[in-house]
């Protein structure tokens, strides 16, 4: 593998190694793989450390270290009931090009009453889990011919809505934004290509909406196809019929892209407020108000509580803006960090705890503006009195 890298990328493998003190797990220990963090974090062994640690304890709590993760992706129920409102093609090994890229394609439309049907954490948390799909498809390929891979995303801009992008601030685009930092923090470099198939007429408008949604270094990723141009990126075995193409996926999708066909959404597949309450056989509690000022950081305290259904720690809240979040158990990260965002649905889930835990747990919620307070509307399920320090610095 050594000899596709330059000195000055093996040094850098060499110091990622040093400064995570040996705690890379072996399938992600390749020069390969290090390499695409060392490029894709500008070099910058700070900001590798952090987010590599981060992405490593996500990576655990998602349950994603699991042998057979990659092999039973599309058998997961809790997977398949987000990917159903999408269209995307089956990633696989099946799917590589002849430069070893892994080619999936992402269909842009979709309906915007999607905000509806899920919390933002769980729909973060399949994406995560498909851009973990490609990484560990991509780790397969290089273990298996000695040769670098990278994701090739063809995007298809056919049937897109400009009205669910126009404004920056709508419900779609403030998810698909942290959505992007999921894959911008925790898979750099990964994704190599994106090549926009079908583009509107009104290329302008789609920079305006790129230039919010990614960082300037991903937006440098993107392709926009000429008549033919696809096939100067990615052979025509692995392209679909669709786009001029040979591929056909039957095993997945009848349709000429590859795609999945999408499940039209309907009032009955809206996400009913406060279903966790009803998970845990509880009457929802009281609601309070908790303001963080900007760039600090708030921990509210709490401990589990018996119902008929277990011991659990449970939480419902609205963010007036995007904030980090996770969980702890005393000192211990017992949930995934991420940043979310609430639109047209409150986030709410739950912990469920040993009979015998009476632990302290800490509900974390990081402020990363640096002007405005972020405002919590919170209802909490827990043993004790809510207890909130506010106004605390960043997590280091």
């Amino acid at each position: 593998m050594t000899e596709y890298l330059t000195e000055q990328e093996l040094e850098g493998v060499r110091k990622i190694r040093e400064v995570m003190g040996g705690s890379i797990p072996q399938d992600l220990d390749t020069e390969f793989n290090l390499r695409r963090w060392w490029n894709g974090h500008h070099q910058d062994l700070t900001v590798i450390k952090e987010k590599f640690s981060s992405y490593l304890h996500n990576r655990r709590l998602m349950g994603f270290e699991r042998p057979d993760f990659a092999d039973t992706f599309y058998q997961r129920e809790e997977f398949m009931e987000i990917v159903q409102y999408f269209g995307m093609s089956r990633i696989s090994e099946d799917c590589v090009s002849s430069d070893n890229a892994v080619v999936f394609v992402e269909s842009g439309e979709f309906d915007h009453k999607v905000v509806y049907v899920s919390t933002i954490s769980k729909y973060l948390r399949v994406f995560f889990a498909c851009c973990e799909l490609v990484l560990q498809t991509i780790l397969r390929i290089e273990k298996k011919t000695g040769r670098p891979s990278y994701g090739l995303c063809i995007f298809d801009m056919g049937r897109l809505s400009l009205a669910n992008h126009i404004n920056p601030m709508s419900s779609c685009n403030q998810v698909f934004k942290v959505r992007a930092l999921i894959w911008e923090d925790n898979y750099p470099d990964m994704i190599q290509k994106i090549v926009v198939v079908n583009p509107p007429y009104f290329i302008g408008i789609i920079w305006k909406v790129v230039k919010f949604l990614l960082k300037e270094k991903q937006q440098k990723l993107l392709y926009f196809n000429k008549g033919t141009s696809l096939f100067d990126f990615v052979d025509r075995d692995v392209v679909p019929v669709a786009y001029g193409g040979n591929r056909k996926d039957p095993l997945w999708s009848n349709n000429d892209d590859c795609c999945n066909d999408k499940k039209l959404i309907t009032e009955d597949d809206y996400y009913q407020h406060g279903l966790i309450w009803n998970l845990i056989d509880i009457q929802e509690p009281d609601f309070v108000h908790i303001s963080v000022k900007a760039h600090k950081r708030c921990l509210i305290r709490c401990t589990p509580q018996n119902t008929q259904k277990g011991r659990f720690v449970a939480w419902r809240f609205s963010l007036s803006d995007q904030a980090e979040f996770t969980v702890y158990r005393g000192k211990e990260q017992v949930y995934p960090r991420m940043r979310l965002v609430t639109t047209e649905v409150d986030d709410e889930d739950l912990i469920h705890c040993s009979e015998d835990d009476d632990s302290e747990y800490f509900l974390e919620f990081t402020n990363n503006n640096r002007f405005l307070a972020l405002s919590i509307k919170i209802a909490l399920f827990t043993g004790s009195p809510l207890i909130t320090d506010t106004d605390l610095p960043p997590a280091s």
